[in-house]
């Protein structure tokens, strides 16, 4: 008998090691290891989840030890598909990420699951104290004992909790007073339902055990054991029926309507629309390209009815069978916008988010892998649905950093979207009233098509924008000068209110105020673990630092001088509040940010509350200056338009010119012409103006000048390379030694430059030292190579170093 020919897996790992791991298929698992599902493989001394690239005939010639695939985790479906495989492939080699960590973020994170050790305490205390006296274990080992008695069993937790666990460890399992069981847990967190099934035509039954027969026939052979139950079905009926082998009782993941997602939420029932000729123009040109490849730039001004644009773009892709992806930048704007999804396309979409419980977003990944659903709409993970027949790609406010993410990998959605279009061979479109300038600039040199709204629907004015110096207004005695609602704004707030018109103010920062200042020493409370101040939440009653979570009362007198006299400095959205409640009393208002929506579901609340009128004023952070159509607002007002000017990023002026004009959008929306309140104390500065002027190109020509003057982004690429440590002078050494090593490897590129190693602007967060390299030039494949060469050699012992390619925040 000729013995079957081996077969043998290209896996990846989630884990940090970049490259990918081969593994034997065993004979039993031919047919079911297949490309793109995940398997269940040892990895070191642990069970993990692995994913499969690719199957080969015989292993690398370098492999030396060969480990087998334990399971197959797949059983109706690959969870990932060719295209979503070979996007991750890409976007790891172009952000010098490790492609098994890619392959885990294009999954719900519990389908990315690790194997958990569990120790089995197997000695009696007898035992113990007799391996003890004959040295086969040493006293300290008994503490280990005492732990995993307190329940404390997972090898892992044991290892980061006591210092000599692991040891201890070993000396028990071979002493045989512990057994270390493997366990891999899939799909964490989904709930599940049993469900009975019809097997085969019944015969030979009556009464109750036909009644559920029938029952089943009519919903399609099967139903929720629960849902028959609360009927009126027997439950003993079912036994027996299962054990006539009439019917089974199969477990299945719940299906989650998410029906409380959109409560309050519903739009306005539409028919066809009377688009512009602008619209009209924009949607017959993607429309055009369906089935091929083309990437378009809509530029649209705030109102001008991107959002219409898009639904008839992924109408029409429905319309032939095809799934259409819609991208927004943060989980604040999902609600609206699946709202309006749901008027158009019904039940067949799907919302995709870390929002969603564990289960909610299990069920909605497979009603899409299932091609259950048309549409799928969320933020940056959303852009990895699994359609089987992707037809066209959305991402509205294209220009928002949000969709770049600030954590390995490190990749950026919205260009990642650009390269999944074009692997399907379908159109993108990147919408945006302020288009990223690498956007443009790639407009500009013809590799998108730029297709403009100039006006907004219906002819509506753009809001007034109006900016109030602060340099000639008088704070606050309790503000130390600084200044919060100047009297122009008191003046114009007061209008709205008593017109019975409401009002959007934008603090962008939470809190009551930045920091705690002791009048006496001037002790600043700053974090223990991070280099800033801790923010004053006086609603909770705490000092928190909005970087480790720490968190602490705040104290009656400063614990350095024992003074008494301890005053806020700055402001957030609490003590905006505080201070709009004693300037307009009695006038409903609410605060919008992190804080205030960390109860499931409030964001829906909040926003429901304001657009039905039931509150005058919201006040709040960044998340409510974008993709939010509130008819009745007439007026936007800015607080402080300086605060991102100040801060050492290149990219300070075109963050301020995207938030203020996206604030400034929210206004006049209506019938009501609006009007826009900016507080500066810099009214002249470029960005400010342009925004007055409702201006982008010019604002884009000012920019891209700047930064072709100094080689920033988009003119040159840049790669952002950051040493991290407990230990400061290893971080040191470590960031020294990168920055010569790539000042070598550079040479060779013309126009590289090599900023550092220097402290980072934030030098330490959680207790970690911080050193930062950049690296610039306009040859961004010889730059990543670059990096990735002068990366090879081992770093200290407590050291990592984090690659960001293309950062957005370089704090």
């Amino acid at each position: 008998m000729v013995s079957p020919t081996p077969l043998f897996a290209e896996i990846a790992i989630p884990t940090p090691v970049r490259g990918t791991f081969t593994y034997r298929v065993p004979d039993e698992l031919v047919g079911d290891v297949v490309p793109g599902v995940r398997v269940e493989v040892p990895f070191g001394v642990r069970l993990t989840t692995g994913f499969v690239l690719r199957l080969a005939g015989a292993p690398p010639a370098d492999v030396a030890k060969i480990r087998e695939v334990r399971e197959v985790l797949d059983d109706e479906h690959p969870a990932l598909l060719p295209e979503i495989v070979e996007l991750c492939e890409w976007a790891a080699e172009y952000y010098l990420a490790p492609v098994g960590e890619m392959l885990r973020s294009a999954l719900p994170a519990n389908m990315g699951a690790r194997g958990k050790r569990q120790v089995m305490l197997l000695a009696s205390d007898p035992d113990l104290r007799r391996l003890v006296a004959e040295s086969r274990l040493a006293k300290g080992d008994l503490s280990v004992v005492e732990a995993i008695r307190g329940g404390n069993r997972d090898v892992s937790r044991l290892g980061r909790a006591m210092r000599n666990a692991r040891a201890a460890l070993t000396r028990l399992k071979a002493a045989e007073a512990i057994r270390i069981d493997e366990e891999l847990r899939d799909a964490v967190g989904v709930r599940l339902d049993r469900w009975v099934v019809l097997l085969e035509p019944a015969a030979g039954i009556a009464g109750k055990q036909l009644e559920i027969v029938d029952a089943l026939r009519r919903r399609n052979g099967c139903a929720p054991f629960t849902a028959l139950v609360e009927s009126g079905m027997s439950a003993s009926s079912i036994g027996t029926l299962q054990r006539k082998g009439i019917v089974a009782i199969e477990t299945r993941a719940r299906r989650h309507t998410l029906d409380g997602f959109f409560a309050g939420l519903e739009p306005e029932p539409v028919g066809e629309l009377d688009y512009s000729d602008e619209q009209r123009s924009a949607i017959e040109s993607v429309k055009s390209t369906l089935g091929r490849f083309s990437a378009f730039l809509l530029q649209g001004v705030t109102g001008s009815g991107k959002t219409e644009v898009y639904i008839e773009i992924m109408r029409e892709a429905v319309r032939r069978g095809s799934q259409a992806i819609v991208l927004v930048p943060e989980i604040s704007l999902t609600p609206s916008m699946a709202a309006r999804l749901k008027e158009r396309f019904g039940e067949r979409i799907a919302i995709l988010h870390s929002g969603l419980s564990p289960s909610e977003r299990y069920d909605q990944w497979w009603r899409a892998r299932r091609g259950e659903v048309d549409v799928a709409v969320g933020p940056r993970s959303a852009l990895f649905t699994p359609f089987p027949n992707l037809g066209v790609i959305i991402v509205d406010e294209e220009g928002d950093g949000a969709y770049k993410q600030e954590e390995t990998p490190r990749y950026n959605a919205r260009d990642l979207a650009v390269v999944r279009a074009r692997i399907r061979d379908i159109p993108i479109v990147l919408g945006s009233a302020t288009p990223s300038l690498e956007t443009r600039e790639n407009a500009e040199k013809g590799k998108y098509r730029i297709l403009k709204l100039e006006r907004r629907v219906e002819a509506r004015p753009l809001p007034e924008v109006e900016v109030v110096d602060l340099r000639g207004e008088r704070g606050e005695k309790e503000d130390r000068g600084l200044v919060m609602f100047s009297g122009r704004l008191r003046e114009e707030l007061g209008r709205v209110f008593e017109t019975g018109e409401q009002a959007i103010i934008l603090m962008n920062r939470r809190g009551y105020a930045p920091f705690l200042l002791c009048r006496q020493c001037e002790n600043d409370f700053r974090c223990r673990d991070c280099s800033v101040t801790t923010t004053v939440h006086r609603r909770e009653g705490l000092l928190t630092c909005h970087y480790c979570g720490l968190r602490r009362p705040i104290p009656d007198r400063c614990p350095i001088c024992a003074g008494e006299v301890m005053q806020p400095i700055g402001f957030g959205t609490e003590k905006v509040e505080e201070r709009f409640r004693h300037y307009f009393p009695g006038t409903p208002v609410e605060v919008l940010d992190r804080d205030s929506i960390r109860k499931k579901g409030e964001l829906v609340r909040i926003l429901d509350r304001f657009r039905r009128a039931e509150t005058r004023c919201l006040i709040g952070t960044q998340m409510l200056s974008k993709g939010h159509h509130f008819p009745g607002v007439t007026l936007t007002a800015v607080i402080n338009a300086d605060s991102i000017l100040g801060y050492p990023d290149f990219r300070s002026a075109e963050k301020t010119f995207y938030l203020l004009t996206q604030v400034a959008g929210r206004s006049g929306r209506g019938t009501t012409p609006g009007r826009v309140l900016v507080q500066s104390a810099f009214p002249g500065h470029y960005a400010i103006q342009h925004v007055v002027r409702h201006d982008y190109d010019g604002f884009f020509a000012s920019e891209i000048e700047f930064r072709k003057k100094f080689r920033y982004p988009p003119v040159a690429g840049m790669i952002a390379i950051l040493v991290r440590g407990e230990e400061l002078p290893r971080v040191e050494k470590a960031a020294v030694t990168i920055g010569k090593r790539l000042e070598e490897r550079v040479r060779t590129i013309g126009d590289a430059r090599v900023q550092g190693p220097a402290p980072a602007p934030l030098a330490r967060i959680k207790g970690v030292f911080r050193y930062q390299v950049l690296v610039r030039s306009a040859e961004r494949a010889k730059l990543r190579r670059a990096v990735d060469t002068a990366l090879e050699a081992a770093l200290p012992p407590g050291v990592d170093v984090i690659v960001d390619v293309d950062p957005i925040n370089i704090l």
